[in-house]
């Protein structure tokens, strides 16, 4: 008897163990389950948008400030170099003195040079342990040490091309930090898309850079204040000529003997252009926002939120030449686009995720 239970109990013993997975299958399972993003790497990237956000709406203050906008005795003193408005806010100043500005400026974009190296360095050591990858953080690093480059070379305000370069620059790295944080959340569960919203998603990111690149280009060309009327612009003359004096790539504006900016006819064609531009990105942003609320689920809200900064954004366009131009508003019209790059890349990867568990 005592024999029998004996040897049922090995045998039990023995079918536990088959049972049991080995040791190195038990420590391959609990790797797999490890989170890939390495610790504070989220932190890195969240700061660093917040901080590429405030850098590029500071940076178009100052610029917009330096050119003359806001200035004193507007619209007379537009185009001399420097003419910030000194005076204080009880004398009827700007809200944030030039000098704080570029304080702040230089202080934001020192604490994001140094977030951006950290999010690269932890990029590239993880880049074996199934981490956030290394490409979208190297193009931030490598964007951040372009514009540091071009601000030390081409400091100076009279070429449009560099002008709209550094805008450029500041918007990719904000669409590529937003990018990496959206890649680094759940995919969503509840979204349905069809062969045309994705066809519109991937071409509105593209649309809203060439109207960000036309808006930067009639900011460095010293354009703004060229077309004071709505909806058109009687100085406009659409020619050839005009065109290519207009958007000559290696264009460099000259200064009067009273150091101002000279004006041409170029400028009232570029001018128009931007906004014919803005007319037909305001068209295919609002089509595309239509289209994800259709979809519903996630994309209705993403689709809400599209429609709502494309009004927001048109508004604050019309509103700044109604008004003259004021320094405030031709700012926050730049923080605008920001923002419409930002939710159609967002609307791009929740459809791209999407298609790709399909």
């Amino acid at each position: 008897m005592r024999r029998a239970c004996a040897t049922q109990a090995r045998t039990a013993r023995s079918l536990k163990n088959s049972t049991d997975p080995p040791m190195t299958d038990r420590i391959s399972e609990s790797t797999t389950l490890a989170p890939t993003v390495p610790p504070g790497f989220t932190l890195l990237v969240s700061l660093s948008t917040l901080l590429v956000l405030i850098v590029v709406v500071l940076s178009a203050y100052i610029r917009l400030g330096n050119e003359g906008l806001g200035c004193a005795d507007w619209p007379a003193c537009f185009g001399q170099i420097g003419m910030h408005d000194t005076r204080s806010l009880a004398e009827g100043g700007p809200l944030l003195p030039p000098d704080a500005a570029r304080s702040f400026h230089r202080v934001a974009a020192t604490l994001l040079g140094f977030f951006v190296l950290g999010i690269a360095f932890l990029a590239v050591k993880h880049r074996k342990r199934g981490g956030p990858g290394v490409l979208l953080p190297l193009l931030v690093f490598a964007l951040t040490v372009f514009l540091s480059v071009l601000g030390v070379v081409t400091p100076s305000p009279l070429v449009p091309a560099v002008t709209t370069g550094n805008v450029l620059g500041g918007m990719a790295m904000l669409a590529l930090l937003w990018w990496i944080g959206q890649r680094m959340q759940p995919p969503a569960t509840d979204i349905t898309t069809t062969p045309g919203l994705s066809r519109w998603a991937r071409i509105g990111p593209v649309i809203v850079t060439l109207q960000i690149a036309l808006g930067a280009w009639t900011s460095g060309s010293f354009a703004g204040p060229s077309c004071p009327q709505l909806p058109g612009c009687v100085d406009a003359r659409f020619s050839a000529e005009n065109l290519a004096r207009g958007f000559e790539p290696t264009r460099r504006l000259a200064l009067n003997a009273q150091g101002k900016v000279q004006t041409d006819a170029s400028m009232p064609v570029v001018h128009m252009t931007h906004r014919l531009g803005a007319l037909i990105t305001a068209l295919c942003l609002a089509w595309l926002g239509l289209m994800a609320r259709k979809a519903g689920g996630r994309l209705r809200s993403s689709g809400n939120a599209l429609l709502t900064l494309v009004l927001l954004q048109a508004g604050l366009g019309l509103g700044g030449v109604a008004a003259g131009l004021p320094l405030w508003l031709a700012t926050l019209h730049n923080a605008g686009a920001a923002l419409l790059l930002l939710a159609v890349v967002n609307l791009n990867d929740l459809i791209t995720a999407a298609r790709n568990r399909i």
